[in-house]
């Protein structure tokens, strides 16, 4: 490897100090034989059953997270960022939707950050899984006017504990970096927020201050600055990536090697769960690919019922895979008769 210049060297400190390294002391990185020593002692040992003591806290305090299923799997509370990943169109938005849905009929407050759907698209899901209407149903122009005012009418209610900033906001300040940490800072001072969602990751990929940096350098700032910020959070914060495709990845199944833009993100994660859909057999599985609390290697199987992901017996699970493979064969089948069809036609 060739060996830097004084020059380069010399580019390379300043481009760290622009970017806001703070200076340090020497004598800060010192590390003396007494203070490995004193490891053990009465004050480390009060330390450590203090730090004992709040963690046990910490899991006291967990929340609901979408069902009873992934609540029991999976403790959802302060301190901890969690990475819900899937592909386009695999249901980020959705599981935003489910996560928050619970949270406000318990009362509780919740930051939605979108990058994605606009304010009015997040509370219109919440109130469609309150009324058990297909939410994409109004996206397609198929929703009756009589239950859109059903679910408009619960905008009032819904927004007292929901609270929305979407891309519109203050042009765009929601894809730039320094607009996700102030959100963060604002809802951190004021306290009683349950939990924040960023609905999408990959879409904060500007900089207000520095337009000459990457996509991946802002991501990256992104993700220290949140692994920062959970540290002492009184909220878990919900982080949604997008993936890329197994096959765009060479058959790699390895979820840091999916994750588009800034796989470094998965450093800060305490869970990362992947959302993989079923549409056949109406189910989503949540493989958890890593589980700082247990259960990395795992997956739940919810079953998916107007928009809600919901609790599945084993039994339930089988029947609907069994369902699935039915309803599969038969599209097959039926994609079969038509090209006979079409070549006796042509015939």
């Amino acid at each position: 490897m060739a060996k830097l210049t004084q020059e380069e060297i010399k580019q390379q400190i300043a481009k760290v100090t622009q970017r806001g390294a703070a200076p340090y002391n020497p004598a800060d990185l010192d590390v003396s034989l007494g203070d490995i020593e004193s490891f053990g002692d009465r004050e480390s040992l009060s330390g450590m059953l203090k730090n004992i003591g709040k963690y046990n806290k910490m899991l006291k305090e967990r929340i609901t997270l979408i069902n009873d299923s992934l609540s029991a799997a999976i403790p959802f509370t302060r301190e901890n960022l969690y990475l819900f990943c899937a592909y386009t169109g695999n249901g980020k938005s959705t599981v935003a939707a489910n996560i928050s849905y619970p949270l406000w009929k318990q009362g509780k407050k919740i930051l939605v950050i979108s990058n994605e759907e606009s304010e009015q698209d997040v509370i219109f899901r919440i109130a469609a899984l309150e009324l058990g209407i297909n939410f994409n149903d109004y996206k397609k122009g198929l929703m009756s006017t009589e239950e859109q005012k059903r679910c408009l009418a619960l905008f009032p209610e819904i927004t007292k504990f929901v609270k929305v900033i979407d891309v519109n906001y203050k042009n765009g300040l929601t894809t730039k970096v320094e607009g996700i940490m102030s959100c963060l800072k604002a809802v951190k001072e004021q306290e009683g927020y349950s939990c924040v969602l960023i609905d999408y990751y990959q879409l904060v990929k500007f900089s207000a201050t520095r337009q000459d940096k990457t996509t991946y350098e802002n991501l990256n700032d992104l993700r220290v600055y949140i692994g920062q910020f959970i540290k002492s959070a009184s909220m878990p914060v919900v982080l949604f990536t997008q993936l890329y495709s197994i096959s765009k990845r060479g058959g790699a199944k390895d979820i840091d090697t999916r994750i588009k833009e800034c796989s470094a993100v998965v450093e800060p994660a305490t869970v990362i769960i992947e959302i993989v859909p079923n549409f056949d057999s109406q189910t989503s599985e949540f493989i958890i690919h890593k589980d700082r609390f247990g259960r990395a290697g795992q997956k739940i199987v919810c079953g998916f019922e107007r928009g809600r992901y919901v609790k599945l017996s084993g039994d339930d699970i089988a029947d609907k895979s069994l369902q699935g493979k039915i309803s599969a064969q038969e599209e097959k089948l039926d994609q079969l008769e038509a090209m006979i069809k079409h070549e006796h036609i042509k015939g």
